[in-house]
């Protein structure tokens, strides 16, 4: 099942994906479940939005070594669909990177791996966005700019434990083809669970945090004028604009 956050006639609601169109929800599912209110929306008619603002924590994942690194980043470096990414002055060199964002739904701490998958809400794209030239002094601080993580277009319920293609493009240009699932530096349904489950036993996980997967080392510059698209195959596009303020 496919669920979109969206903006329609001034209102911020939520609708499963049918389609062409949206099935209303009632209310945000992760908190209230799937009723729906009997109306339909046109997709062309919306504003696509991030498909989640994480209310506690975003935790990026660097596995380099036995045990993964956490990185926490800001809620409020996150943005939608369309949304450019914004390069900031203190950087000469920014670079993307398209990762597999999974979305808790339900609260977890010290979680087993059998029961880890449980508490997932769903997943969805995420354009990681990094100034390199500041990681080094500072990776926090490179990771966390406002607009630098670009989610979406919609949430995926369901897992595909099969390979599933991950592409990044800058224009038109591919830098990043990797297939999740097809080796040991991505992301499957059993690594999922036990990411789920080891950042569970350092914090508690809250419903609507992410924990962001995927290859290392794949990430390409971009620069002012570029359009960034990140695909995964069942979940959907990802595109946005690259600009540098005057």
């Amino acid at each position: 099942m496919k669920i979109a956050r969206y903006s329609y006639q001034g209102a911020i609601a939520f609708g499963i994906v049918d389609e062409h169109e949206l099935v209303v929800l009632a209310s945000d599912p992760m908190f209230a479940g799937f009723d729906t209110t009997g109306d339909r929306v046109a997709l062309a008619d919306v504003k696509l939005l991030a498909p989640v603002i994480p209310r506690s924590k975003i935790v990026a994942v660097q596995q380099s070594g036995a045990e993964p690194v956490f990185v926490l980043k800001p809620n409020t470096a996150v943005v939608g669909p369309g949304d450019a990414i914004v390069l900031p002055a203190a950087s000469e060199r920014v670079e993307v990177d398209g990762q597999l964002a999974i979305i808790i739904g339900k609260i977890a701490k010290n979680v087993s791996v059998a029961d880890a998958t449980g508490r997932v809400f769903g997943y969805t794209v995420a354009t990681v966005v990094t100034a390199t030239d500041l990681a080094e002094r500072d990776t926090t601080r490179a990771g966390a700019f406002d607009t630098f993580l670009p989610f979406g277009p919609v949430i995926e319920t369901d897992f595909d434990d099969a390979a599933t293609p991950l592409r990044g493009l800058i224009n038109d240009e591919e830098f990043q083809a990797v297939e999740l699932g097809d080796d040991d530096s991505t992301p499957t349904e059993e690594t999922v669970a036990a990411l789920v489950a080891y950042a569970s036993s350092v914090f508690t996980l809250l419903p609507g945090d992410v924990i962001l997967a995927g290859p290392m080392d794949t990430a390409a510059a971009v620069e002012d004028g570029d359009t960034v698209s990140m695909s995964i195959a069942g979940i959907g596009t990802l595109v946005n604009p690259v600009v540098r303020p005057a």
